[in-house]
């Protein structure tokens, strides 16, 4: 049961494949029902841990979100985590938004920082928020590089050598920045963004796409939340980037595709 358990949820083992194992390999013929419903009661018996990972969670100093989409019972749903380095909540919703999240049961009772890529409901709730700078330095490459305009490289380059500065600065027990370093972070990223309003003014009314719109709503995302793009500079705890809940979700896609879908919302 316990193999069961581990092939069909951490090795994504389409259940017919697994029968076949368990006859070829081990003389123990079981049918694809016995070991779906084996499956059924290990998830059954991991309530208690999943309500005490979902309490940890929401003391946690700082939470990775993600989602994704996957099919579940004939049509399209999300798959929503919520994440540490040493916990991860995952669960699958009808609903992408709000509804998703609040019955997942973190973000809307967390006391710590919640770190994502942006995404507007995460805005919903009364958080400290943190973006994630992976995503930033490549929407910043492909102003840059693609569309040839210096600021984002240089905005680039910043952040990275922002990133390298905390990573000194841990690395000599110091568990802040500068003030002269903050400062001077803080002020050579606001010229830059004033270099790239100067280059991408507001796109015309009805436009709705275009490297203009794209470059113009990144400048707007960089300006407006600031506080929230620089976070891992004042606060430690606070990741570069948002990997860790991209890591966490990483076998969610793994499992579809092997499997595809799930043919039930229990079952996902």
């Amino acid at each position: 049961r316990a193999l069961a358990a581990y092939l069909a949820v951490h090795q994504h083992l389409p259940m017919d494949r697994m029968a076949q194992l368990f006859n070829d390999v081990l003389s123990a013929p079981v049918s694809v029902g016995a070991l779906a419903q084996m499956v059924t009661e290990a998830a059954d018996a991991t309530e208690p841990f999943t309500d005490a990972t979902r309490a940890l969670l929401r003391n946690a100093d700082v939470v990775h979100f993600d989602e994704t989409g996957g099919r579940a019972a004939g049509r399209l749903h999300w798959v929503h985590s919520a994440s540490t380095s040493l916990l991860t909540l995952i669960d699958c919703h009808p609903k992408r938004g709000r509804a998703a999240m609040d019955d997942l049961g973190v973000i809307g009772a967390m006391s710590g920082v919640a770190i994502h890529d942006g995404w507007k409901p995460y805005r919903h709730y009364d958080v400290d928020h943190a973006l994630c700078n992976a995503h930033h330095l490549r929407e910043l490459n492909a102003v840059g590089i693609g569309w040839d305009q210096g600021w984002a490289n240089d905005l680039a380059r910043l952040l990275v050598e922002a990133k390298h500065a905390v990573e000194d600065a841990q690395a000599a027990g110091a568990d802040c920045l500068e003030v002269g370093v903050l400062h001077s972070i803080r002020v050579r990223y606001g010229r830059l963004v004033a270099k790239g309003f100067a280059a991408n003014p507001a796109p015309e009314v009805g436009k709705r796409s275009g490297y203009e719109k794209k470059a113009f709503n990144l400048l707007v995302r960089l300006d407006g939340q600031r506080d929230d793009v620089l976070r891992f500079i004042t606060d430690f705890n606070v990741p570069f980037d948002n990997n860790q809940a991209e890591r966490d979700i990483r076998m969610v896609k793994l499992q579809q595709k092997i499997s595809g879908s799930w043919r039930t919302l229990e079952g996902a």
